[in-house]
């Protein structure tokens, strides 16, 4: 959270970072192949469409524990984090002149709310879903799966010219700082966390 604080701070001082323009051309200029489908189907997933997957995975989680619905919920109020940061930043997104805008979904662009949203949502789905209930071997194939969907929202939203990067540390850092606060409440965590015998 202090990350988030100081790239808070930064990104409300100038509209983009000394490092966000080199990165994003970067970005924009390696042939991503067959990921950039992946990096639209993600993008896709927003506004309504990401306030309902969020639902689904409350609902799936309660299904399977709901003691750890709790945790999901507090986990979920990043997203007023974000809003409340977005409407006081309002950060302009990145110009066409400076870089390769291929899609604007409007809106502020600082923090990213899809990097923000995916670090929370899958992180805690597989903690309350899959840790201690399913064999070792797939967590861990979950985690790299989830590491990719996360990378992959990460890059996209660069790529796709929708955000600086100095706005996807700005997500990561919301995203992860939040969860990690959320689950350092034992209250919340511990029910949440508790493995079946």
């Amino acid at each position: 959270m202090a990350i988030y604080a100081a790239d808070t701070v930064a990104a409300a001082s100038t509209p983009y970072l000394p490092f966000d323009v080199p990165i994003e051309r970067f970005i924009q200029s390696i042939s991503w192949g067959p990921l950039v489908q992946v990096f639209s189907a993600l993008d896709w997933i927003e506004g309504t469409r990401q306030q309902l997957l969020g639902v689904a995975g409350i609902l799936l989680v309660a299904a399977v524990s709901w003691r750890a619905v709790p945790l999901m919920i507090v986990a979920a109020l990043s997203g007023g984090i974000y809003t409340l940061t977005a409407t006081l930043i309002n950060r302009p997104r990145p110009s066409g002149d400076l870089v390769n805008v291929i899609r604007h979904t409007g809106a502020s662009s600082y923090p990213s709310g899809h990097v923000a949203f995916f670090t929370w949502f899958l992180i805690l789905l597989i903690l309350c879903l899959a840790v201690g209930r399913l064999p070792k071997a797939i967590v861990a194939g979950l985690w790299v799966i989830a590491a990719f969907v996360l990378l992959s929202v990460c890059i996209g939203r660069v790529y796709m010219g929708e955000h600086w990067p100095s706005d996807i540390v700005g997500g990561l850092a919301l995203g992860l700082g939040w969860t990690s606060l959320a689950l350092s409440v034992r209250l919340l965590s511990n029910p949440a966390l508790a493995r079946k015998n």
